[in-house]
């Protein structure tokens, strides 16, 4: 898939040179999937090294907590997603960094995110319930890849099956500081991450939009093939 996309934005700039394509996908997972080193909440572990993806680095968001007086100020200063080689402790050396030290680089936000906590009396978690997806959840989803599979073959799904899609997509924790999940996922670097096929088209100077969900009729691709299956 990607390699098709660069071939095409190769062709459209030979054939168009100088001017700006607008690349149109639906929303079919296979489109939202991210580069591997991408900035993924769910790509990291709780604690450094083990079995988890090297993200790349990032820059601190400016647009965290304010600083409390002699705490260090982070902002807008280069994070390296992994220890350095040559870092003291041996084990550590290169690998990824994992939520917790992540957080704990980010200053101001690891500092309110304690404050909160201490004010409810509360624990410093990883991940919260209502973060963490059920079983039920997951199958859910599976149901909703299925009509997504539906969508791009043409078919049209039922009034049944859009209400159950409709009724399963997940609701948003409504404390944005339940856990620590929830806040690096909000960080504006990680909320603000784009799939891999979005990068390599904005990155040529070119356009990325993506349709509504159950919507094939505003799909320009599925008209081009209706009218080639009528003249067949």
């Amino acid at each position: 898939m990607i390699e098709q996309v660069r071939i095409a934005i190769t062709i459209f700039e030979y054939t168009h040179p100088g001017c700006v394509g607008i690349f149109v996908f639906d929303r079919s997972s296979t489109h939202k999937g991210f580069a591997e080193d991408a900035l993924n909440v769910n790509s990291i572990n709780l604690h450094p090294g083990g079995k988890q993806k090297k993200l790349r680095n990032t820059i601190i968001p400016w647009n965290n907590p304010d600083l409390v007086t002699g705490d260090e100020d982070t902002w807008g200063k280069v994070q390296y997603m992994c220890f350095p080689e040559d870092h003291e402790n041996p084990q550590l050396q290169g690998q990824p960094k994992g939520i917790k030290a992540v957080l704990e680089e980010r200053v101001s936000i690891w500092a309110e995110y304690n404050r909160i906590c201490k004010a409810h009396g509360t624990k410093v978690l990883k991940k919260c319930a209502k973060c963490t997806k059920s079983q039920v959840l997951k199958d859910a989803e599976r149901r909703v890849e299925k009509l997504e599979e539906m969508d791009h073959q043409g078919e049209i799904p039922s009034a049944e099956e859009l209400m159950a899609a409709e009724a399963i997509a997940p609701s948003a924790p409504p404390d944005k500081w339940c856990c620590m999940y929830r806040i690096l996922s909000l960080q504006e670097d990680f909320l603000t991450e784009k799939p891999i096929i979005q990068s390599i088209i904005e990155e040529a100077g070119h356009v990325c939009l993506f349709l509504l969900r159950f919507r094939c009729k505003l799909n320009a691709i599925e008209m081009l093939w209706g009218y080639a299956k009528h003249r067949v």
